[in-house]
């Protein structure tokens, strides 16, 4: 067999035998085994401790296993997917077994009438299929053996639920129920969306691309919305390349905790800059300083009183006590946002725009300032790139 043919049957067994999604981390192989290890064995101690009649674990409880513990995320994976789907698969197997005589014809409408429930009531889960089939195939129900048979449902369902609670959150430390995080609210308070989450998707999008899809998309939208982010920002790393040393400003003005209000104002105005760096005497960065530090001291002033109350906060308080400000530590900001030389650009755009930040200090290892890295910074350098980019493109006039 030549190496051409060999090559077209592994591209063939890839395409039509092989995942294209990539793998579990071993790491999250084994949380998932552990959780299922646990999950099963509690939910079986539930179901025994229960007060009824039958209290066996029923087969689709090890497919839910599966989706609850390796991708307890997914939306198949939520409580309302696992109770209506089983909810639903009971009926439907208890109906199709007394209507229909034929077993293999009541199987075939039991797992297809699951399906078109869990769809129609947005409960969709794999498992309840089995369930449908497994009650079809027990047998005929007479009127007395169909609240058994739904109480066995009822328990394996409370137990499985109750395990998943306790294994998720207690001892894998996922989120379960899973909920997309709440939305941050706007710095600024008012009721924009932050700059980054403006260009990006959003629900009429992904509507849109499922709809024309017209398929079952087994990935929660908030998601969906972080995989097209996180994909776009290792594109944008991958084809821009740039880094905070590439691009950030090296002669950095800093001032010490102990520096003057004042002085470190003139500098400010001297350098028509607005952030200084405020570092120990080892030269380690211990804060920032801006001119909303200032403006934040004088709250409560008016547009008119403003200037006299600048005059006042830099005016240094004769004698050993005051009841203001004095220096640049007592005013400063300590939680700093940083980076390192190696930081790609895309890094720094999340920081700048979510976060309402103008500048980002960038340190070494040992904490010391080496450079500083500002919005202009990043305009400059994406519009050098483009620039670049589109001038490398020929005309096709």
């Amino acid at each position: 067999m030549s190496l051409f043919m060999l090559d077209k049957y592994r591209s063939l067994a890839r395409a039509f035998f092989l995942a294209d999604t990539p793998s579990l981390s071993p790491a999250e192989r084994r949380r998932s085994a552990l959780g299922a290890l646990l999950g099963v064995g509690l939910c079986g101690l539930v179901l025994h401790a229960m007060p009824v009649a039958s209290h066996w674990l029923i087969a689709p409880v090890g497919a839910s296993a599966v989706i609850l513990y390796a991708i307890s995320h997914s939306p198949l994976a939520q409580p309302w997917s696992v109770i209506g789907s089983y909810a639903l698969a009971t009926v439907a197997g208890l109906a199709s077994a007394n209507v229909i005589p034929v077993p293999q014809i009541a199987a075939a409408v039991a797992v297809a009438s699951s399906i078109w429930l869990m769809a129609r009531f947005n409960c969709i889960h794999p498992p309840a299929g089995a369930l449908a089939l497994f009650i079809v195939l027990d047998g005929h129900y007479s009127a007395g053996q169909m609240g058994p048979t739904v109480a066995m449902v009822a328990v394996n369902v409370i137990g499985l639920l109750i395990a998943a609670l306790v294994i998720n959150n207690l001892v894998l430390g996922r989120r379960y129920p899973y909920s997309a995080k709440p939305e941050s609210n706007n710095r600024h308070k008012t009721r924009d969306i932050t700059p980054l989450k403006r260009t990006s998707l959003n629900h009429a999008d992904l509507e849109s691309a499922v709809r024309t899809l017209d398929t079952f998309v087994d990935v929660r939208e908030d998601e969906l919305v972080e995989l097209y982010n996180l994909a776009v920002d290792h594109a944008f790393e991958r084809h821009i390349g740039l880094t905070c040393g590439d691009i950030m400003s090296r002669d950095v003005i800093t001032v010490h905790f102990d520096t003057d209000l004042e002085e470190a104002w003139k500098e400010l105005r001297l350098h028509k800059i607005k952030a200084l760096p405020v570092i120990d005497s080892f030269n380690r960065l211990i804060g920032i300083l801006t001119v909303a530090d200032y403006l934040r001291q004088m709250d409560e002033a008016t547009a008119a009183g403003l200037a006299v109350k600048l005059q006042g906060l830099l005016r240094r308080t004769p004698g050993p006590t005051s009841e203001k400000a004095e220096v640049v530590g007592q005013i400063m900001t300590s939680q700093v946002h940083t980076a390192r030389m190696g930081t790609p650009i895309s890094d720094l755009v999340h920081q700048l725009t979510d976060k309402s930040l103008h500048h980002i200090p960038v340190l070494d290892e040992k904490q010391h300032v080496l450079g500083i890295v500002t919005q202009s910074d990043i305009i400059a350098a994406l519009y050098k790139r483009l620039a670049l980019s589109r001038r490398a493109v020929p005309s096709t006039a």
